[in-house]
């Protein structure tokens, strides 16, 4: 099938370029032209044949012509936290703006395409104070910039004329991860619900959406049972493969209302398992692949330890006023 795919060389869209060359899908990429990209998009190739086309989903005239022919897109392009909240209007404009010029360029076309809009698990809005799972059907409750773009987003694409399909993600990082770890990550309760799911399993519930019907539905990809925790453990598994070890308790928010929880929650992912077949990695799989590419990080982040810590802990709004 000839796919589209916007924000192909981030961390789902290089998982979602495999599952869909694994498939014999015909792929055409759509990103922005930046070093890593490139980086990203050299080391693709070495696993099968794809076009690319450079752009920003900001300017419209490219767009109607990467659509052509196209029978499936699948609408990546976004800023995500901490950039979102960084930056609110760069924000609005790519995340609603650019959603909007791809289905007004989808829906110009004679035969329009399937339409996989990719949101996330956060436009739920905290829910500590409801008993898990969270539903595809339930209630959303927009409180940043992120979700309130997703949100609007996917009514954007509810309301168009197109055959659409939406994917709601649990919490899926890249294998590589910096030790650059921005404030965002300690305004995460410990005791907060949380989901993970693989990031090369994002790829296959994407891919497998492809030829699946799945038409006008909203889906959830999470990790499943297997992959559902606090806050706590998630972190604490991610600090030890590291190597420096939990960071103390005092560094991260303590929530003092319904309002203090953070977005994330557990799921109901059943519906979406077995339509695409895609959880078959665990956390403890993610943890091993994770430690395989820290490299020479990880070696630095052992021999200073104490120092990495000290580093980590100044971004803590928290830590620091205790």
């Amino acid at each position: 099938m000839e796919v589209l795919l916007t924000g192909a060389f981030g961390n789902i869209g290089e998982s979602t370029i495999m599952a869909l060359l694994e498939r014999n899908h015909k792929i055409l990429c759509f990103d922005l032209k930046t070093k890593e990209n490139k980086r990203v998009r050299k080391r693709l190739l070495k696993l099968g044949n794809f076009e690319t086309v450079w752009g920003d989903i900001l300017n419209k005239n490219p767009l109607i012509e990467i659509v052509k022919g196209r029978e499936c897109i699948i609408h990546l392009a976004a800023i995500i936290p901490p950039t979102s909240e960084k930056f609110p209007d760069l924000s609005r404009r790519v995340n609603i703006e650019g959603t909007r010029n791809i289905v007004d360029a989808a829906l110009k076309m004679e035969k329009r395409p399937k339409f996989i809009f990719i949101s996330s698990i956060s436009a739920h809005g905290p829910r500590m104070h409801e008993p898990p799972p969270r539903k595809a059907n339930g209630k959303l409750n927009p409180t940043d910039n992120y979700t309130h773009s997703k949100v609007e987003g996917e009514a954007m694409v509810k309301e168009s004329d197109l055959l659409w399909t939406i994917l709601r993600l649990a919490v899926a990082l890249p294998l590589k991860i910096s030790l650059d770890i921005d404030a965002y990550v300690f305004n995460i309760p410990l005791d907060q619900r949380f989901e993970f799911v693989h990031t090369r399993d994002v790829g296959v519930a994407i891919a497998n959406s492809v030829t699946t019907n799945t038409d006008n539905k909203v889906l959830l990809i999470g990790g499943g049972k297997e992959c559902q925790m606090l806050s706590r453990e998630y972190l604490t598994k991610i600090f030890e493969a590291i190597g420096i070890g939990m960071l103390p308790e005092s560094a991260f928010k303590v929530p003092k209302n319904n309002l203090d929880w953070y977005y994330t929650d557990w799921m109901d992912t059943s519906e979406a398992q077995e339509l695409l077949q895609f959880q078959n990695l665990t956390f403890e799989d993610y943890i091993e692949d994770f430690k395989k590419n820290l490299g020479i990080m990880g070696k630095l982040a052992k021999m200073f330890r104490s120092y990495t810590r000290k580093i980590l802990l100044k971004n803590s709004p928290y830590y620091n006023n205790s």
